[in-house]
């Protein structure tokens, strides 16, 4: 190329002293705040180099295509990443329609039937918070009380509030676990009890499959791996998301703009390890039917290993 071609290029990409500002605080925000600190460094380097390369500059004048963008490269280090302008969530008004929505989504419920040879079947679509939830949840364990086998259908279910979720692993775990991971922030670590039961507890030697694919994320995977860590039950489907990394308030950046920063990560008291990056790895194939496979493997009465 010649020095002119070179020069002329170099002119047609154009100035983005707002964009460049932004991966700048950005790069800053998450080296401070990301819940591992080693890849904190290394997220905060590829930044850099991303904002010297000019990555974003053809989106310079197009904020959506932009954020986007950044959005799915920041996908590649952490699912819970997001870059938003600060009104994008409009106070609490987001978290309102959201909760709204949870009556045409029966909180979240789309399916509770007990399926031939008594095997009892739930579809949650997603995580509804508790307490518009929980009158669902215990009129869908009423029906599948007396089931000889259940499966736990979380394929597409993307997470939500982690409360459901965690009374579901109560239920389906003996009294006396007290606990099925801890919270590990940079400078502490919290053993997180498992809720006081409000769902009746599932019968100890009630088969258990939990259904999952790529798209099961966050609480949905929670519930998979500690019912599969616990050795409580079967994991069928694909490998899930890996979303494990737990996040709080929006982080203010430059000129309006906010970001979500993973700042926890859940450790499995069994595994010492969780779930993130690489997601649950099913101990059955779905195939092309995953619940028929799930049928199956209740007919055939699993047992999980032994611990």
């Amino acid at each position: 190329m010649s020095v002119l071609s070179f020069l002329l290029l170099a002119s047609a990409v154009p100035d983005c002293p707002k964009q460049d500002a932004l991966l700048a605080q950005l790069a800053s925000a998450v080296e401070t705040r990301y819940v591992v600190e080693a890849d904190a460094r290394d997220i905060g380097a590829q930044l850099r180099a991303w904002r010297n390369e000019g990555r974003y500059r053809a989106s310079c004048d197009d904020e959506p295509a932009f954020l986007d963008r950044l959005n799915r490269d920041l996908d590649r280090f952490d699912g819970h990443f997001h870059v938003e302008r600060a009104g994008a969530r409009d106070g609490d008004d987001w978290l309102m329609a959201w909760r709204a929505g949870s009556k045409a989504a029966n909180a979240g419920i789309r399916e509770v039937s007990v399926l031939e040879g008594n095997v009892g079947y739930i579809r949650i679509s997603s995580f509804y918070s508790w307490d518009i939830a929980r009158e669902k949840y215990r009129a869908a364990w009423a029906l599948l009380g007396d089931a000889d086998g259940l499966i736990i259908d979380l394929r597409l279910n993307g997470g939500g509030d982690g409360a459901p979720a965690a009374q579901i692993v109560r239920s389906a775990l003996d009294a006396d676990v007290r606990s099925v991971q801890a919270i590990e922030r940079r400078d502490s670590t919290t053993v997180e009890p498992l809720p006081e039961a409000e769902l009746p507890p599932l019968r100890s030697d009630l088969p258990i499959v939990v259904i999952v694919d790529r798209r099961s994320a966050s609480a949905s995977e929670f519930v998979a791996y500690a019912l599969q860590m616990e050795k409580r039950a079967l994991v069928v489907g694909a490998r899930s998301a890996g979303a494990a990394n737990m996040f709080g308030d929006p982080v203010p950046l430059g000129d309006d703009y906010q970001v979500v920063i993973p700042s926890a990560r859940p450790v499995n008291r069994i595994s010492k390890d969780n779930w993130e990056g690489k997601g649950v790895q099913p101990d059955r194939s779905g195939g092309d039917d995953p619940l028929f496979v799930a049928r199956m493997l209740i007919a055939a009465k699993p047992s999980p290993p032994a611990k």
